[in-house]
């Protein structure tokens, strides 16, 4: 009877549209099981940004390659842009809690030149409490903050690229298909 019951639960929750974040339906599963070649082009190739996407593309299914083919997107991460504001005062009118944003400008393009509109960017907001009593562990959180949001940052890149293929992708096939079904 539990298994009756558990099972029909799972029925009607996968009936309403509901699914865990992150799973893929579809076309979007057959784009994120096709591999992906990736050239990740900055400034400064050593920045913490640039190194979370490099450890978040495996997730992806995405190889980072050094040369361009037919078959490559280049990714081209501009420089972060990093912006603190006071976002909360205490009643002794010193600074309790600080809005981190962090922006990061970029470009995909592939062989046939600028996928992404001209001003694209990712950028993610946080706030945080400020105890002025302990700065020092302040301090830490705020590090601790910005890793998560460089994280993130990678991870929603990541995802927007493996989008862009996969309608890139899906429109090279629409058109194969075309123009030989054109032909016939």
């Amino acid at each position: 009877m539990k298994k009756i019951i558990a099972s029909l639960l799972i029925l009607s929750l996968s009936a309403c549209g509901w699914h865990l974040r992150g799973s893929a339906s579809g076309s979007d599963k057959l784009a994120m099981t096709q591999p992906l070649n990736l050239i990740i082009e900055s400034n400064d190739n050593h920045s913490q940004l640039i190194n979370a996407l490099r450890q978040a593309l495996a997730g992806y299914k995405i190889t980072e390659v050094e040369k361009d083919t037919a078959q490559t997107l280049t990714l081209d991460v501009s420089k972060e842009i990093f912006d603190k504001r006071t976002a909360g005062v205490g009643s002794d009118a010193l600074t309790s809690a600080y809005e981190i944003i962090l922006q990061v400008p970029y470009r995909v393009s592939n062989s046939d030149g600028v996928i992404t509109p001209k001003d694209t960017s990712a950028s993610i907001t946080r706030t945080y409490n400020y105890n002025v009593n302990n700065a020092n562990s302040a301090a830490q959180e705020e590090e601790l903050v910005l890793r998560e949001m460089r994280r993130e940052l990678a991870q929603t890149i990541l995802r927007r690229v493996k989008s862009l293929a996969a309608k890139q992708s899906a429109e090279q096939s629409s058109s194969a298909q075309s123009s030989s079904a054109a032909a016939q």
